[in-house]
């Protein structure tokens, strides 16, 4: 039996940039395979039952559907390297990062994707049709880059990105990169010299579509050259042999992050958390949960505004809450000390109505 593993993804896939960073630090052997329409049809569909990427096939013939799920996975086969730190600090900061890179910089992700199609387009029509259907002539790879830019460019209203919030994004975005190019002037990584899960939520968006695509690429490279040089470090991370900073040290440069974090992307994530619940209990006996359940308010600076509820991501937000759980007194009282200085209120208190677990692949109510 082959040891070698199998990514199905595509380099436009800000997920897929999540995991393929993962199995190069790790040093795992690995082939990617681009998810086009046979792969989908032949494979991801028939093995994993729902329509996502990325997925990692075993060499034992299991396939891992969704980034952090996979991570989580590999991490038990390859625990050498280990990308969860064990001091409460920094292991609640990763998690957090995750959770901020996989569930909130999703709107400018795509804002900056798809509003800039003089800069964009001819890109990205390529970038899909060419994962679609790689065989295929260039003029039938655009007509199909085309239909799948449809349907992705239809998510921009519903994330919350509009002529109102627009702004808002954009400074809140251009503020992240300076901030995140001060650190990096500083350190390797988030916490030190070797990634972190945190690294690894970010690197999703800010790999796939913030770096690769012209406009916001052309944007990080001169505004934040050394964000641009982390996400360079993060995909050629094999030769990395680095540790995470001593004494569960948090670095001061993520503060303004993380206090922002804890004004703005975790209220959304309470109250994205309180529509699922609403929902479970408008629907008794039906634990399924579709993944997008209406609508619900977030605040970016000073502009409110509404975006979908996505159930995912109060499955991301309780492997924040978990974590804290499992935290032995010691531990627990030392990151609320930690949190006390970031304003966090009482963010780890928080306590969702119902859960929700993954199992085959999709979201249900614990029951």
């Amino acid at each position: 039996m082959s040891d070698q593993y199998t990514l199905y993804g595509s380099p436009a896939s800000l997920y897929t940039g999540k995991v393929r960073a993962y199995l190069n630090y790790k040093n795992i052997p690995y082939q990617e395979v681009m998810s086009s329409l046979r792969v989908y049809k032949k494979i991801i569909i028939p093995k994993t039952s729902v329509r996502f990427i990325p997925v990692v096939a075993t060499p034992e013939g299991e396939f891992l559907q969704d980034s952090s799920h996979i991570i989580d996975s590999l991490e038990a086969r390859f625990p050498m390297r280990a990308v969860y730190p064990s001091g409460p600090r920094q292991a609640l900061t990763a998690r957090l990062f995750e959770l901020f890179g996989d569930e909130w910089l999703r709107m400018p992700a795509m804002h900056y994707r798809w509003n800039f199609p003089d800069h964009n387009e001819e890109f990205i029509l390529h970038e899909f049709g060419s994962s679609v259907m790689p065989w295929a002539p260039r003029f039938v790879q655009r007509w199909l880059g085309q239909k799948v830019a449809a349907k992705f460019s239809g998510y921009v209203e519903p994330l919350g990105i509009n002529p109102q919030t627009i702004p808002a994004i954009e400074t809140w975005y251009e503020e992240l990169l300076g901030q995140l190019n001060t650190h990096f002037e500083q350190h390797d990584f988030l916490l030190g010299s070797c990634p972190s899960i945190g690294d690894y939520g970010l690197m999703g968006p800010l790999y796939a579509h913030l770096y690769r695509d012209p406009y916001p690429g052309q944007l990080m490279k001169r505004i934040a050259p050394k964000v641009a040089l982390w996400v360079e470090r993060m995909n050629d991370s094999a030769s990395v042999e680095g540790k995470f900073l001593p004494d569960d040290e948090v670095p001061e440069t993520l503060t303004p992050i993380l206090q922002r974090l804890f004004h703005e992307c975790w209220p959304a994530m309470e109250t994205s958390a309180a529509k699922v619940s609403q929902w479970i209990n408008e629907n008794p006996g039906n634990p399924d949960l579709p993944r997008m359940l209406g609508m619900h308010e977030f605040t970016l600076g000073d502009i409110k505004s509404e975006q979908m509820t996505l159930s995912f991501s109060q499955w991301m937000m309780q492997r924040v809450l978990d974590c804290y759980q499992a935290l032995e007194p010691a531990e627990k009282a030392s990151a609320d000390e930690f949190f006390r200085g970031l304003d966090a209120g009482e963010a780890m208190g928080f306590k969702p109505q119902h859960r929700v677990t993954r199992e085959n692949n999709r979201l249900v109510a614990e029951t």
